[in-house]
């Protein structure tokens, strides 16, 4: 049993193995890690702190906070893949003590242990809490609010009021929400408020003590809310950033962001991402929240018969705050589930924000079966057992979703992608613990069985964060092939034929203009004896034949997944053949590149 004096430092140590092991390894990935990071590399570059671009042009799709983050951490390690994901790794790791913070006042001190290591050791954690991306700062700042709402409201013995103990709180969760809307826009602000607002709704209407009739009641809900308030406050953080870009962009920026990549994204899918209102987000949860999503169908249960018992039929003498910390979660959880589900554009990462209500959630389902209650099948005629029988499908989850693990690795491996052979016995590690949990709670020793699942999931988490996303991320041919030239091409040498994949343009640290013709092709060439064109791999063959004098294909690489990718340039330096892609090396020091 662990001390509570050191739940912190637990939770504390087990967030940072999971996003600070390998953090600069593996090449930035996906679309958006060096999109983000190149456009933090431009602002660095010209000494603006105001307007984003990306590759010469305006960027529209984030708020600048994440290039904010991106610039300090480049002060401290450099313009390199730990100085763009250092600051949502830091992040992350707060987050997971304020989910502990959250669990610890709301559900009790080992309820919050659980519910900061599952926020910590989850997929989507590692995968969020890694990356160099607005969902981090975002995840961060509407959890500080979530934080300051529960603090805000606590009366004597811990239950959630009907309203601010301070206008101090109220105050502080505003300024928490104005740099959500800094990160990721106006749902920073308006899917938090939202949740409040039905909690606080749901609290007065069940109000049986109250002697003011209930429509009074809840008019003096919604008012003792302080909605404006909160709402001035995040607009005076927030505002002088969107200010600034507008007038500096004469409105082009707020116009992009606010009607395409807002109001264009909820209304139809963009870019190919879509899915359904009801599956979607539920299998995205089994396997973001993975490991932990092997309780979370009886979590949820747990936390839904615990808020519609009676406090006196809630087992505990903490009920009633238990009751309503779980009713806030459930708000919190519904409120970002329901109006993504309602969008017509779906990522994974969208519903991030939910999780640490998940992680609470599972936090006292977890922590009151150790304690030997059983409150989510007390309707069962052998509760005790019922419970236990659900622990056993949980462990034989985990057993089964380790061997499965373990045997696609495999598969996938001899099938053409030799590389994840190194993945496949990290499926050995939830087959060992499940075995373990299962034998610990044969001999009565709850508590140890959820120490193996703790320990499992932050070595499995850790070991695919780190290794994994070394061997599979899909930039790291983009990096092979930048760092294949050796001496950096000088400013304006390049230009692009095809696609111009993100990762390229931070990795080369230069504008790289995308070409549409031969003949432009051909005039880019002969415009300078430096000039380097990057060529997405298919089309290659429309390329001009033959080739200026002077030029061959001097680096050639190919990417896990995707097309391959070459370089024209000066011919003393082509390869023939392409050579096979080399150990990937470190990545260089890039240092700002020259003035244009």
């Amino acid at each position: 049993m662990i001390p509570p004096r050191l739940h912190a430092v637990v939770v504390a140590v087990a967030a940072a193995l999971v996003l600070l092991t390998n953090l600069g390894g593996p090449a930035l990935w996906d679309e958006d890690e060096p999109k983000n990071a190149a456009c933090s590399l431009a602002m660095l570059e010209r000494g603006d702190w105001v307007v984003p671009t990306f590759n010469g042009r305006l960027r529209v799709e984030k708020p600048a906070l994440v290039n904010w983050l991106h610039l300090a951490g480049f002060a401290l390690a450099g313009p390199t893949e730990t100085g763009a994901r250092l600051g949502s790794a830091i992040l992350t790791t707060i987050t997971c003590l304020v989910v502990w913070q959250i669990a610890r006042h709301g559900c009790g001190a080992s309820a919050g242990l659980v519910a900061g290591l599952a926020m910590a050791t989850c997929v989507w954690t590692a995968v969020g809490g890694r990356s160099a991306t607005p969902d981090a700062p975002l995840v961060f700042f509407t959890t500080l609010s979530l934080w300051c709402f529960v603090m805000g409201h606590r009366r004597t013995g811990g239950e959630l009021g009907p309203g601010w103990t301070s206008w101090r709180w109220a105050v502080s969760c505003g300024a928490a929400l104005g740099g959500a809307v800094l990160a990721k826009g106006p749902v920073g602000l308006a899917i938090p408020l939202l949740a409040f607002t039905i909690f606080t709704l749901w609290q007065a209407w069940d109000d049986q003590a109250s002697p003011i009739p209930r429509i009074p009641r809840l008019w003096r809900a919604v008012v003792g809310l302080r909605l404006p308030l909160i709402a001035a406050t995040a607009t005076a953080v927030a505002l002088p950033w969107y200010t600034a870009v507008t007038v500096r962009t004469g409105g082009a920026w707020l116009e992009g962001f606010l009607f395409v990549h807002n109001v264009g994204r909820f209304q139809a899918p963009m870019e190919g991402h879509d899915g359904s209102a009801f599956a979607y987000y539920p299998a995205v949860l089994a396997i973001g929240f993975f490991p932990w999503s092997i309780v979370l169908a009886a979590a949820l249960v747990h936390a839904a018969v615990l808020v519609g018992a009676a406090p006196t039929q809630s087992p505990g003498p903490d009920a009633t705050p238990r009751r309503a910390a779980m009713r806030l979660m459930l708000c919190w959880l519904a409120a970002w589930l329901g109006v993504f589900s309602a969008a017509g554009t779906k990522l994974p990462g969208y519903i991030w924000p939910a999780y640490p209500a998940l992680a609470i959630i599972t936090g006292d389902l977890l922590a009151s079966w150790g304690a030997g209650e059983a409150i989510c099948t007390r309707w069962c005629r052998l509760p005790d057992r019922a419970l236990e029988g659900v622990m056993r499908l949980a462990w034989s989850i985990l057993f089964l979703a380790g061997l499965g693990l373990g045997i696609a690795l495999t598969l996938a491996a001899s099938a053409g992608i030799p590389q994840l052979a190194i993945l496949a016995p990290i499926g050995l590690i939830p087959m060992a613990a499940a075995a373990a949990a299962w034998i610990l709670q044969s001999q009565g020793r709850r508590q140890a069985s959820l120490g193996a699942l703790a320990v499992s999931a932050c070595l499995v988490v850790t070991l695919l964060a780190a290794v994994g996303s070394d061997v599979v991320g899909g930039a790291r041919a983009a990096r092979r092939l930048v760092d294949s030239l050796g001496a950096r091409p000088a400013a304006g040498a390049w230009a692009g034929f095809g696609s111009v994949p993100p990762s390229v343009v931070f990795y080369a640290a230069d504008t790289i203009p995308q070409l549409h013709s031969t003949e432009a092709v051909s005039d880019h060439l002969g415009a300078r004896p430096d000039a380097h064109l990057l060529v997405d791999a298919r089309f290659e063959m429309n390329l001009p034949s033959p080739l200026p004098s002077g030029y061959g294909v001097i680096a050639r690489e190919q990417p896990l997944f995707g097309p391959g990718l070459l370089v024209i340039g000066p011919r003393a330096a082509a390869v023939d053949p392409p050579h096979a892609p080399s150990p990937e090396p470190p990545l260089a020091w890039l240092p700002p590149a020259p003035p244009r």
